[in-house]
Order: structure tokens, then sequence, then C-alpha cells
């Protein structure tokens, strides 16, 4: 999992979570009032994610946009032809589909199931799974769209 982070700090905040059903690395920007960013760790409760149906532990890998009802969830999640609509494509093309779900502030999830795997194995499926996932992000420039975004110019009074 390090190998990822050294990309997502540079240029992002970042949190370690191991609460709320999730255990894994948050990462995000703030633009306007909003946060964008994402997560990869794993789902260590199904509460809250039956759209996914997972099976704990879960490894996730998400991007977000909160809150939902900000502006900027419209630009780039809910639009057509939105930078999270282009990576979801992108993803596909790569071979590693992320889901996209317009409706949910975690609108790009992608996640694979590690109930059985051994321990000793658990780690490095885990990780391959979180670089291999991560290849949608790096191909379709998704961290340094983000990274661009920019703070609105409109005066607040």
């Amino acid at each position: 999992m390090q190998i990822p982070l050294r990309r997502i700090r540079q240029g992002f905040e970042t949190r370690d979570v191991k609460d709320g059903g999730l255990y894994g690395k948050l990462w995000w920007r703030r633009v306007d009032g909003a946060r964008v960013g994402g997560f990869f760790g794993f789902i260590t409760d199904p509460r809250g994610w039956e759209d996914i149906d997972p099976a704990v532990p879960e490894a996730v890998v998400l991007a977000f946009v909160r809150p939902r009802s900000h502006r900027l969830h419209k630009r780039l999640v809910a639009r057509k032809d939105s930078l999270f609509e282009r990576v979801a494509r992108r993803s596909r093309y790569e071979e590693v589909p992320f889901t996209l779900f317009r409706e949910r502030e975690e609108a790009l999830v992608r996640h694979r199931s590690m109930r059985g795997r051994p321990d000793e194995i658990l780690a490095l499926s885990a990780c391959d799974f979180f670089m291999t996932s991560f290849r949608a992000f790096w191909a379709s420039d998704f961290l340094q769209k983000i990274q661009k975004l920019r703070v609105s110019a409109r005066k607040k009074r």
C-alpha cells in the first residue's frame, strides 16, 4: 500500500481510518468547501454498503466528492461526460472496472472480497488489488485533474 501512497501524499491531505466500518487510507483535497478524494483499504462492516453487498473483509478503492449537495459533485460526478464518468470509462478500457454511482458521495467504487484468503497472502492479494485499481486513476490523470481544480472566483457576500 505504500507505493500508491507516495503519489497521493504529493498534494493531498491524508488520514488513517480505523473506524466506521472502514480500515485504510483516506486522501482528499479541499475545493470551495467540498472535499474531493478517495479511499483505499477495507470495508470491515457491510452496513451502508448494500449497493455493493460486500463480503468482509472487502478490499475497496473509491473516489468521492463530499458533500453530495455541493455544486462540485454535480460538475465532477452527476453531469454527462463528467470527470468521474471518464475515469469509469477508462477503467473498463484498462480492465480494472470501477462502478459509477452518480447519486452517492462515494461515486467511483471498485471492490473485491478477501474473505477466506490465508493471512500469509491476504496482504499481497490486497496490495495487488490496490495497485491494479490505481492503474485507472493514473491512466486517466485523475489525481492530476483533482489537484488542478481551482477555487471559485466568485466573491462571497
